[in-house]
């Protein structure tokens, strides 16, 4: 037996015997923290404690927001002291100062209609300030649920903006990022002000159970994204939110059969003061995820792989602690997503061909696939059929005077007319959607079940973190029955009990990048094993043309974007960024100014700011390779990316993984040549084989080439960029070699429509490479040349 058999069924094995953990859950909300632990008084409500342990446990924290007399936002649930604290009168009548002296003295949550009990003086703690949970929440990457208490039936009630924006700009100054919180109010005033001044952060708007029938509509009349009624609650209701584009979190499920009752009918959170128990039972309540599709054959492997291919390109220095990169360039072809097992084969095909063999041992393996390797999935099943025939038709259809992409907005066209229903569903949910997006919003349920799932299984069965991205929305999976009847593949067999709905309306070019195992226990099934996750910011004109949506570019939430993913037993620190991205530097900014401040404008700065060390360019480059571009001859435009990462002074990143994504789709020609670049490198003396590589046509400077290209924060000459480098690792060969005119004639007949032989025949291989920390500068280089 090989040792690639070997491994192959080693990974069966360990698949099979792993437990199976649920499908989608709701979001557990910690009720003012989860001060009950199964039944069992253990913390007191709303104090750090109680907090501390339910960010540990992955938890949302739902907590209550009142203002001390000197205006300093609290966390406390009553207008009163008496309930919880040893103190009597309102919050609202004492200073921060003064209210330090008053204990929390009471274990669990009197009135939640479970046990409580007084707190041992060792027990006891302090109201806590918003500013402090709002940084143990920011710490620990935790999503919190803060309920602006402020009601017309409380003594301290503001019928102003004022209570609702002191609490607001005391989140702003937190730093934590909005997309990570929910604002939720009985006071639909309140809700508005959070939208205006807060528009990163979600509302949620609370009803009592009396009103529950007309929640969903006053929840639509503020555009809220949550709806927070009283339990307990009817199929009609959580259906008519789930119609309006709300997500529904019932409040507060404290009793196992309550737990059991919300998850039949499909809620998306549930909030509880006893989250270990809620856990419990909605595991219990929802299937099991689907176990990992056995691996393909080798006759099925054989039949899927491409017509040029090449082995792997070696660039190894095993070393403790150095983690292993496959670059993997892959060579799209639209015939491998007629149903969801060819694009699983086709992946895991390619991964058994270059990477399971390969594989470090004791060390982080870390699979870099393409910027929209998962696009082409949108044509799956027999609703993608015509979207096929348009994507893979040679020549297009007929649309070239209009100019690329017009024949793939044709075939996003058709996507939406085959998902007439869905698309309506979505439309009635947000108005603003973008018509040529529509197509990518319709067709999320596809999506996740398509190349999601199957990286997130590829990541667990092989014991990897894997990446790749998409242009898709966010997302929920969800029960609810008139959901799955609408939104889940029909195609399916059996009937899913689930499906997978978008959240917003807003389509993002996001890489995603999948670990080993789940690192968080609710939410989507595809999500659970996501470490890390970027949108890409900014866009290129055909990104803009088929209506996508910009990452942040300013604020927390910009920053978030950009912040490296640690890779467990390393130094190395990932940062993204997705093809143009690794182009923006802008000029280096003024004293004093954080380059993080404006991501869109000074995008590579920021990643070196934030500790980034191991830049992973995944590429899509839409474009003949050899070709020319208004700029530069393209591969020497690729210069000012893929090398000045390693070569630029004024950042500091080691290495630069850039993997391209090949083959066409539509009237897309996608090409280009994998590369892995490293600071510093100086090929030993009498290394075998070459010291320096470059991309074609760039061997010598040419006449028409620009005369001087700006790199480092200073002008230096063309010339050197055309050269051949030290610091490649290691390139991929492109399809062909030789002078200029050469290689424009090859990319020509390669492209979409040339009807020649060799058109969308395109390199499939990969690059693997060590990555030792240090950066040891004494290492073969230019493996693959």
């Amino acid at each position: 037996m090989g040792r690639r058999t070997v491994a192959i069924a080693l990974a069966a094995i360990l698949s099979a015997l792993a437990p199976v953990p649920a499908a989608a859950t709701p979001e557990i909300h910690a009720h003012r923290g989860g001060a009950v632990v199964e039944g069992k008084p253990v913390y007191a409500e709303n104090t750090l404690p109680a907090f501390r342990r339910a960010v540990r446990r992955g938890f949302v924290l739902e907590f209550d927001v009142k203002l001390t007399r000197d205006r300093v936002p609290v966390v406390i649930h009553d207008p009163e002291l008496d309930r919880v604290t040893d103190c009597e009168g309102l919050v609202a009548d004492r200073s921060l100062s003064e209210l330090r002296d008053c204990r929390v003295d009471v274990l669990g949550s009197p009135g939640s209609g479970l046990p409580s009990r007084h707190a041992s003086p060792a027990r006891q703690a302090v109201v806590p300030r918003l500013d402090q949970v709002l940084r143990l929440a920011r710490r620990h990457d935790s999503r919190l649920n803060l309920e602006i208490k402020n009601a017309p039936t409380d003594p301290d009630f503001d019928a102003t903006a004022g209570f609702a924006t002191q609490v607001i700009r005391t989140v702003a100054a937190s730093g934590i990022p909005p997309s990570r919180v929910i604002i939720q109010s009985f006071w639909p005033p309140d809700l508005i002000t959070a939208r205006r001044q807060a528009p990163g952060a979600e509302i949620s708007l609370l009803t009592l159970a009396a009103f529950d029938d007309g929640g969903p509509a006053g929840a639509a009349t503020i555009d809220a994204d949550w709806l927070s009624p009283s339990f307990p609650i009817e199929a009609e209701s959580v259906a008519l939110a789930h119609s309006l584009g709300q997500r529904v979190v019932p409040y507060t499920l404290n009793r196992p059969g309550e737990i059991r009752k919300a998850a039949g009918l499909g809620v998306d959170a549930v909030i509880s003061d006893d989250p270990v128990m809620a856990r419990k039972e909605l595991r219990r309540s929802y299937p099991a995820r689907p176990a990992i599709a056995p691996a393909p054959g080798r006759a099925r492997c054989r039949a899927r792989q491409p017509a040029r291919t090449a082995p792997l390109i070696r660039a190894l220095r095993p070393e403790p602690g150095a983690p292993r990169v496959f670059a993997m360039q892959f060579r799209q072809d639209i015939s491998d997503v007629a149903a969801y097992p060819d694009f699983r084969a086709r992946i895991e095909c390619m991964l058994r061909r270059y990477v399971v063999p390969n594989l470090a041992r004791n060390r982080p393996n870390v699979v870099a696939f393409n910027e929209d390797v998962g696009l082409m999935t949108v044509a799956t099943g027999s609703r993608g059929a015509l979207a096929r025939s348009l994507f893979g038709q040679r020549g297009g259809i007929g649309c070239e005077p209009q100019g690329v992409p017009c024949s793939t907005l044709g075939a996003l066209a058709a996507v939406t007319a085959a998902y007439g229903p869905q698309a309506a569903a979505y439309r009635a949910r947000f108005p603003t959607m973008a018509p040529v997006s529509t197509a990518l919003v319709a067709a999320t349920d596809t999506f996740a079940r398509g190349w999601m799932q199957v990286f997130s299984d590829m990541a667990r069965r092989y014991g990897v973190y894997i990446l790749g991205s998409n242009n898709q929305p966010e997302f929920r999976e969800t029960t609810d029955r008139s959901e799955v009847a609408l939104f889940a593949d029909p195609e399916i067999r059996p009937r899913p009990r689930t499906a997978f709905v978008a959240t917003s309306p807003e389509v993002y070019n996001e890489v995603f990048m999948w670990g080993p195992e789940d690192v968080r226990r609710e939410g989507p099934g595809p999500l659970r094993n996501v470490v890390a996750r970027n949108k890409k910011v900014p866009l290129t004109p055909i990104e803009e043309t088929i209506q996508l949506t910009s990452g942040p570019a300013t604020g927390p939430d910009a920053t978030e974007n950009l912040r490296p993913f640690r890779l467990p037993g390393t130094r190395a620190r990932l940062g993204f960024a997705t093809s143009l991205p690794a182009f923006v530097y802008g000029s280096k900014p003024p004293p004093g100014v954080d380059p993080c401040s404006n991501t869109a404008r000074w995008y590579m700065r920021c990643l070196d700011r934030l500790g980034t060390n191991v830049v992973i360019q995944d590429e899509a480059n839409p474009g003949r390779w050899a070709a020319d571009t208004p700029q530069a001859w393209q591969p020497l435009e690729w210069m000012t990316s893929t090398w000045r990462a390693v070569v630029d002074r004024d950042v500091a990143f080691d290495y630069n993984v850039t993997p391209h994504l090949v083959g066409n789709l539509a009237d897309l020609a996608f090409d280009g040549q994998t590369a892995i670049t490293q600071r510093g490198l100086r090929a030993p003396r009498r290394a075998p084989g070459p010291a320096r590589c470059t991309y074609v046509g760039n061997r010598r400077l040419q006449p028409e080439d620009p005369v001087a290209i700006a790199v480092g924060g200073q002008r230096r000459p063309a010339a050197p960029l055309a050269a051949p480098k030290r610091e490649f690792l290691a390139l991929v060969p492109w399809v062909a070699e030789g002078s200029r005119p050469s290689l424009r004639s090859v990319a020509a007949r390669l492209a979409p429509g040339s009807g020649d032989p060799i058109e969308n025949d395109y390199l499939e291989t990969a690059i693997a490479a060590d990555l030792t920390f240090p950066i040891e500068a004494r290492r073969p280089a230019c493996a693959g040349q």
